[in-house]
């Protein structure tokens, strides 16, 4: 009777599992939901703060860039009397020589072209008058930074060259005859130097105009196209400037999909006809140029994280409705076993705690486990970053200490043009009492090339001890010897130091980063010099050249004696050091440094300039094994290869300006 009353209550049970199975499947589908959105909002907002702060750094960095020519052209008017040649042209001669100086003009300021126009338009001198595609002769009344000059206003203006088709940016300003414009300087530069530190993988970055028309962009293939259509009243007015010299101004195949807030909104572009992606876009106005700044990233790793994240979290939802739904079924499996087996329930349900007991023992000792497991990571996480940061306070600490050995042939160096300054300032007082003012000119020139060379040596130095953000690019090995022997040049002319170089004329050039190839050459060179110091004919040789098509090699040699073959295994030990007062870091950190740059430096000894011999080795050769840049004209080039390195400029670029005033 009792166990036909147990049956009968067993079957209302399990009639209710099925039900039972939909209320976890709704409460999983409606737990997903917040769970997803949440995520959604906590990624996206980090996304939109980082993408704000990139496009902060870029709009300041453009902004940086226009304001090193705002003023160039009417500092040019102010200085050089253009008023007397508009009025009344005199000889060719005149014009030539205005030529040249624009030219210098043109070279020292880096700008692409600096030309003058009278009053009608027409361009009378320009740098560029040596080039067959020159200006002089060229009408460019038609462009608004003209007619903004000629009503007495600082012209601004971006366009395509009507001559080169190039995209330029144009300063103008009016050169006066008492109040009236007579004439217009133009100083233009070229935008695809400010594109070049664009490029983002992970992100694009373009500027538009008052009319949408894109025409700075990370992307060439956006480049004069437009956010949206444009009216037609505007591109007849577009077409009419030759602002974008007669291009078809096509708009970008972009759908706006959502607006988050004023600066951001989600989009969809077309990258082709198969691919089309979400991009979180963010704009930054500049009112005072008519520009927009737009930057725009890829959503699909959002995309990724938040269905990564959802499938998580309903995989563990998922777990732990089958494991309720076993606990369940054990539950009731036992209870029918109870039902027909009363002689075995106590032993099935003594059976049962002991094994609820070592499951509840064996999930606390795996709880332990995993927590010691983290916190174990954790620890390896924070002793990796303190290695980390530790090996770049070694790298910074080396540089420093070398620094220091350094500082009394810089100290020397700077003395001599102090003197020399106080000496020529004396002289200069004296002339303009007298009233030689051309003379007191020549002099204040002269203090102009020392204080030069006083910041020269000055920013050797913070180059020097700056840290290198290890970025890779097109390095010469030329230039970087030569600003490395310019540090040591006092110490190498005071040590009567012989110095030979074996440098190829070419440019040879290395794919790796400026700042560590020069710093691994100071520390070769200070070794170089450590060595040979006690010896009778001290004498030190640098040689580079390219040993296959994939490698170059940089040596450095001395005559101090070699390295004791017992020790050659050790030299690149960090702390092993045959100087009194060394730290035994430098080989080490150069070591580590040609590592990261894919490269390898090791040492040898050599007999008379011989890498393999018998007895007693002369000296001792440091050999540096660096990746060969590989000629792509598309990768782009290092800030101190770009300034180092000798280029194939034009003769008037070359020649020396010393005797010119500086801009």
């Amino acid at each position: 009777m009792n166990q036909s009353t147990h049956l009968s209550s067993s079957l209302p049970t399990a009639r209710r599992q099925p039900l039972l199975l939909l209320l976890l499947a709704l409460l999983l589908a409606l737990s997903l939901w917040p769970i997803t959105q949440s995520v959604w909002n906590k990624e996206l907002q980090q996304l939109q703060e980082q993408t704000h702060n990139e496009l902060l750094l870029h709009v300041t960095g453009l902004r940086g860039k226009l304001a090193q020519y705002e003023y160039l052209a009417q500092l040019l008017t102010e200085k050089e009397d253009l008023r007397p040649l508009l009025l009344a042209p005199n000889a060719a001669e005149n014009w030539q020589q205005l030529n040249q100086r624009l030219d210098r003009f043109r070279a020292i300021s880096e700008a692409s072209d600096i030309y003058l126009m009278d009053a009608q338009g027409w361009t009378l001198a320009a740098s560029n008058w040596w080039r067959p595609d020159s200006f002089i002769g060229q009408n460019f009344a038609f462009r608004p930074y003209f007619q903004q000059a000629m009503q007495g206003q600082q012209g601004r203006f971006f366009g395509l060259g009507t001559t080169s088709g190039a995209r330029g940016y144009y300063f103008s300003y009016p050169v006066f005859d008492a109040d009236t414009p007579i004439g217009v300087l133009v100083v233009k530069i070229e935008i695809h130097a400010i594109e070049e530190p664009w490029r983002d993988p992970l992100g694009e970055l373009l500027v538009t105009d008052e009319d949408g028309v894109i025409f700075i962009s990370s992307r060439p293939e956006w480049r004069l196209l437009t956010l949206q259509p444009l009216e037609q009243q505007r591109r007849q007015h577009i077409q009419h400037s030759l602002q974008y010299a007669g291009r078809q101004l096509r708009p970008l195949a972009i759908e706006y999909l959502a607006e988050f807030d004023e600066q951001s909104r989600r989009v969809r572009l077309s990258l082709s006809r198969e691919e089309e992606r979400d991009y979180l876009m963010m704009r930054y106005a500049l009112p005072e140029l008519d520009w927009t700044v737009h930057i725009i990233k890829d959503l699909t790793p959002l995309y990724r994280r938040v269905l990564l994240s959802g499938l998580l979290t309903g995989l563990i939802f998922l777990a732990l409705i089958l494991l309720a739904l076993f606990i369940d079924q054990r539950r009731h499996a036992q209870q029918e076993k109870r039902l027909w087996q009363q002689q075995a329930h106590r032993q099935l349900q003594k059976a049962h705690s002991q094994l609820e007991q070592r499951v509840h023992e064996r999930t606390a000792d795996l709880s332990a486990s995993n927590q010691r497991l983290l916190q174990e990571i954790q620890r390896h996480q924070k002793t990796e970053a303190q290695l980390r940061s530790a090996q770049k306070e070694l790298i910074q600490a080396a540089k420093l200490a070398l620094l220091g050995e350094m500082a009394a042939s810089i100290n020397h160096e700077i003395n001599q043009p102090l003197s020399a300054l106080r000496s020529y300032s004396q002289n200069a007082v004296t002339l303009i009492e007298r009233g030689q003012l051309e003379t007191a000119q020549d002099n204040l020139a002269i203090i102009l090339e020392l204080t030069d060379r006083m910041a020269e040596i000055s920013a050797q130095l913070r180059v020097f001890s700056r840290q290198s953000e290890q970025k890779l690019s097109c390095v010469s090995l030329q230039a970087a010897c030569r600003y490395a022997l310019r540090l040591y040049a006092t110490p190498l002319a005071q040590g009567k130091i012989h110095l030979e170089q074996d440098l190829p004329e070419a440019e040879l050039l290395a794919w790796a980063d400026m700042v560590s190839v020069e710093q691994i050459l100071v520390n070769l060179i200070s070794n170089a010099l450590h060595a040979v110091q006690d010896q009778p004919q001290p004498w030190i040789k640098i040689s580079a050249r390219a040993a296959n098509r994939q490698q170059v090699v940089l040596q450095v040699w001395d005559q101090g004696g070699g390295i004791d073959p017992a020790h050659l295994d050790d030299l690149f030990t960090p702390f092993y050091t045959r100087k009194e007062s060394g730290l035994g870091l430098g080989l080490s950190i150069s070591s580590r440094l040609a590592q990261a740059l894919q490269g390898q430096l090791s040492a040898a000894n050599h007999w008379h300039g011989q890498l393999s011999g018998q007895g007693q080795p002369s000296g001792a050769v440091f050999t540096l094994t660096l990746p060969r840049f590989d000629g792509d004209p598309d990768t782009p080039l290092s800030p101190s290869t770009r300034n180092r390195s000798a280029s194939g400029t034009p003769p008037q670029q070359a020649r020396s300006h010393s005797s010119e005033p500086s801009v």
